[in-house]
């Protein structure tokens, strides 16, 4: 069973929630942070250990996402851990245009 990480901004919220329940009919084990994180969870340890579980990160593009720090987090974690050679691949799921700079 294949397995993503769902990076995105709370705003994006809908869309994220969407693509989850889509990807689990296909078969995916999806981390998305409102079904992992509870009350009192240090939300960088459940976030690392998130990605610590999945083969890939996807991230929802959209202006709310490249302006949000927590977004940009997760995607050094999973690019320290692709540099590092755990294979995490991190994949671009563009939600609106957007003239913005992720990097």
């Amino acid at each position: 069973m294949s397995s993503i990480f769902l990076s995105h901004n709370s705003s994006d919220k809908p869309f994220a929630r969407k693509l989850a329940n889509d990807l689990r009919r296909n078969g995916f084990y999806v981390w998305i942070d409102e079904a992992e994180i509870k009350l009192g969870d240090s939300l960088t340890q459940k976030i690392r250990e998130g990605i610590d579980k999945v083969e890939y990160v996807g991230v929802v593009l959209s202006k709310s996402s490249i302006e949000s720090e927590w977004v940009r987090r997760e995607i050094d974690i999973a690019m320290n851990q692709e540099i590092e050679g755990k294979k995490i691949k991190v994949c671009l799921l563009c939600l609106r245009k957007s003239t913005r700079h992720l990097f």
